[in-house]
């Protein structure tokens, strides 16, 4: 988790001496954290679980490293247009028309129109729930499931959150018309109001603002491949199969639910949130690697005596 924050550090310097990034919200991440920590708290103590034997040490350095490097992501997400325009949205909304035979937006939204309301309020609520999930990580017993389960996290936002979305730059279709002209996508948004989908309307809006103005807020940043809220919340899964089996069953519901929700909100293509899911099992797979070679470093001078 150090090493992935000061590597999202390093990068950052970088981008802000080129004048492509701006300054990171450190105080205002810092608050956010504050608060999901003290939340997580409160949801253990409602819970009864078991303190955690980890001290107060380790998890005040978990929330400055976490509030550091969310502050971090979003201008290092800001800066990707800059680095590398939009190049894969054409052949993802094509392919994915000719492929479905429809735009898969509209092939949910005929399918579950009538929920998207309660989608779009549990899309919007994706970053107060994958942080509490994470501090109610953060907070629990040491083991090696828990290091596996934050190497993950942090893996995830710089591999596939960063890194591949720099590579596979894409905006989503909300942003589609709105980017290259036309009307491909005019439909969306016209279902988004009459749907009454005022949350995903209001935060795309911002998000374009800030791209068109280039001035960065708390929402700011634009990128589709691959879906890192996907990916997230397959990581909520594989952490509650591992930490908590008994919650296994809806995080995986949850998990599905974000798919669908970013798809037929249009903020994301299918093939998105497949790139994030299978993303996330390949960081999940490589933090197991690097979990169990810690481990075996830490025991090797035990196993000398």
């Amino acid at each position: 988790m150090t090493a992935v924050t000061a590597f999202e550090l390093s990068w950052w310097a970088v981008e802000w001496q080129l004048g492509i990034a701006p300054a990171p919200l450190i105080g205002a991440y810092l608050g956010l954290t504050l608060l999901a920590a003290g939340v997580a708290m409160a949801v253990r103590l409602l819970l009864r679980l078991k303190p955690a034997a980890t001290g107060p040490g380790p998890v005040l350095l978990a929330m400055g490293l976490v509030a550091v490097g969310a502050s971090a992501f979003l201008p290092l997400k800001y800066a990707i247009p800059k680095l590398v325009p939009f190049w894969l949205d054409g052949p993802l909304a094509g392919g994915e028309r000719a492929l479905f035979g429809a735009d898969p937006w509209l092939i949910l939204d005929r399918l579950l129109g009538k929920a998207t309301v309660p989608l779009d309020w549990l899309y919007a609520s994706w970053l107060a729930i994958q942080s509490l999930v994470l501090f109610l990580v953060i907070l629990a017993r040491p083991s090696p499931a828990k290091s596996r389960a934050m190497i993950a996290h942090s893996l995830a936002w710089l591999l596939l959150g960063v890194v591949a979305a720099v590579l596979f730059a894409s905006a989503g279709p909300i942003f589609y018309d709105r980017l290259f002209g036309g009307s491909f996508y005019h439909g969306l948004g016209e279902s988004l109001r009459s749907r009454g989908a005022w949350l995903a309307l209001a935060e795309s809006d911002a998000m374009w603002t800030s791209f068109r103005t280039a001035q960065p807020g708390m929402v700011a940043g634009i990128s589709a491949m691959p879906s890192l809220h996907v990916a997230i919340s397959l990581w909520i899964f594989l952490a509650a199969r591992t930490l908590v089996p008994r919650a296994a069953v809806p995080a995986f519901a949850y998990f599905v639910l974000i798919w669908i929700a970013s798809v037929q909100l249009g903020w994301h293509y299918v093939l998105d949130g497949l790139a994030g899911a299978l993303g996330m099992l390949a960081v999940w797979h490589l933090a197991g690697l690097v979990e169990k070679r810690g481990r075996g470093a830490l025991t090797k001078p035990e196993r000398l005596l």
